[in-house]
Parts: structure tokens; sequence; C-alpha cells
């Protein structure tokens, strides 16, 4: 018996412009779900993005959201997927309204205003990256219908063997992949690192004063790069370990898993999320105790026996990750 597929939409504002995580989730699901679902992602043309701004951006977001909604009243999904959250999720829930397609919302933004207001508007499946992030989630909104899926990452490409890249650092090397957002709170591995005879490569652009920073306290032994996603796996291999010192409200750390699944000892925050990605692969610290943290990173230097990290990231491998989504998806719809 034909079975029409089922028409799953996900508006990503920035996808094809950019490779961040939402991009990057975007990708990573939509090239791997099965024929029975027709997955669309619909995005602003490269050359019309307007790039992260505190008052361009949220206008420029607003008209691309109603302009593709517009577009799909003519042939409304079965599923909804809005990604850039504020008014992309206001005029979603109306549009599922009207038109009966399923809305699912995903707490990419983490604990705060903006996730806060994704659960209010009680979507038809809130998806949680962690069970931490759900329990929050029920404070919010006891009413919300939750579903836990991790964000996924690509072991097949994050893997220890493979092509490394040259870098003019004295090893060893601890890397810190993050963007110049202050929750990330790199002046933090700077200044712990400092108390180590390693050097430290960031990658991802930080802000002017992280920069000087780095060079007054690190010297040489610093050094900022801004790297294709699609080269991203290739510095894995280069370094010999990894650090994120953000604070407990981020809502994952897909990078966390990326270093684990190339093979590297991961030193983060100790926090019920990056606990829950860690397992217990990772060494959870409070990166404000600077001298814990550097004890921390002479530690986590030492380990030479490393499959146990990898393990852990296997358990996020994007494949089955996928077929929690087409599982998802089918309940909603039939």
């Amino acid at each position: 018996m034909f079975r029409p597929k089922i028409k799953v939409a996900i508006i990503s504002y920035y996808s094809g412009a950019v490779n961040r995580g939402v991009e990057t989730f975007v990708r990573e699901l939509s090239s791997r779900v099965k024929p029975d679902f027709k997955v669309t992602v619909y995005h602003e043309k490269p050359s019309q993005i307007v790039m992260p701004d505190k008052f361009l951006n949220p206008i420029a977001i607003a008209f691309f959201s109603l302009k593709t909604l517009f577009s799909l009243a003519a042939d409304p999904p079965d599923i909804l997927l809005p990604l850039n959250n504020n008014w992309m999720s206001l005029f979603s829930k109306i549009f599922c309204f009207l038109f009966k397609s399923k809305l699912i919302l995903v707490g990419f933004a983490g604990i705060g205003r903006i996730d806060k207001l994704n659960l209010w508007l009680n979507p038809d499946r809130f998806i949680c990256c962690t069970k931490a992030q759900s329990q929050w989630a029920k404070t919010i909104n006891p009413k919300a219908k939750l579903s836990v899926i991790p964000i996924g990452v690509n072991t097949d490409r994050f893997k220890p063997e493979g092509k490394k890249i040259s870098l003019n650092l004295k090893p060893p090397i601890v890397l810190c992949v993050a963007g110049p957002e202050r929750y990330k709170r790199v002046d933090l591995a700077i200044k712990a690192v400092k108390q180590t005879s390693a050097s430290l490569l960031v990658v991802g652009a930080q802000s002017t004063s992280t920069n000087q920073l780095g060079k007054k306290i690190l010297g040489k032994r610093y050094q900022n790069l801004q790297i294709d996603y699609q080269n991203l796996d290739s510095v894995y291999r280069s370094v010999d370990l990894f650090t994120l010192p953000s604070e407990s409200t981020e809502a994952y750390g897909i990078t966390i898993l990326e270093a684990m699944a190339s093979g590297l000892p991961v030193v983060v925050n100790n926090d019920p999320i990056r606990k829950e990605l860690t397992g217990k692969a990772g060494i959870l610290i409070n990166p404000t105790d600077l001298n814990n943290y550097q004890q921390a990173l002479q530690k986590a230097l030492k380990i030479k026996n490393r499959p146990h990290l990898r393990l852990q990231a296997l358990k996020f491998s994007w494949d089955s990750i996928a077929i929690k989504y087409e599982k998802l998806w089918q309940s909603l719809a039939g």
C-alpha cells in the first residue's frame, strides 16, 4: 500500500552561509533521514544574509520567517521545525494553528529567556538536548511535551586517524574551540594555561581584548585561528588536549564531543550538562579556581590510554540521533 512521505520543513536562516552548531545540526540530520521522509531546508540566500547584529538581525529573520511561512501555506508540511527562535518561533506557532502542522522547537539556546519563550508557546514537542535541560524545562512549563534527543557528532569524520595541520606553537598544545561570547570564558583558559608549560590554540573569532590578553600572558604560546568547519577535524588531531570553560548556562557543547571522538582528553566546567556529555571520560572542574584548573590541565596532558574517550563520543553518533528524530516525526504525523 502506498504511503505518502512525511513532509518535514526545517527553517534555518543561516544554513548554507555559515557553519555553526545549528547549521551543522541541519546538515547532518537532513542528510541521514530515510526516504520515507521528505525533508526540505528553507534558508535565506547567502547574498541576503544579515550577519549577527543586535538590531538588524532580528528584523531580517522575522521578515525571512514570514516570507517562508507564506510560501509554505500553499502546501503545509506535516512537521515544522523552525530553529532561529523569537519571532520565527511565534510566527511558526500561528502557522501551525492555522494549517494543522505539528510544531517542534529545539532547545539550542539553553537555560534562559529564549527557551522560556519556546516552552511557553506549547509546541507539539520541545526537544531538550540533555536530561538536565529537560529537568529545567519542567520547572518553566510543567505541561510542556518534552523529548530528550542529544545533538549528534559525526564520528566517521571526527576520529584520531587522518590528516593533521602544522601549527606554529610549541607542544604540548591545549585547544579551545569557542566563539567570542562572554559565557565561553576563554580568558579563564588563557590564565590557566599560563601556569603550565603548554601552548594554547583558540579556534574561532575572538574579541580584541581576549586576543590581547592571550598575547600578553602567553606570548608566543598563544594563537588564535579562524578555520573552516570542513577542516576542523584535522585541528583536533594536531593538539594534545581540549578545554572549554564555558558557563553552566551553555545549552550543549558539540565541540566537547568532537574532541572526545578525536581521542582528546577534555577539561570542562563541572555542571550537569557537561557531566552528561562527558560521562566518566571527562575531567570536570570549576574553571574560576585557576589553581585547580591548571592542575587539571596538567593531569589531562599525562593521559596516554584514550580509547574510553572515543567510546563516550560514540554514544552520540549522528546515525542513532537521526533515528530518534524519525521516530518522533512518525509519531506526530501519525
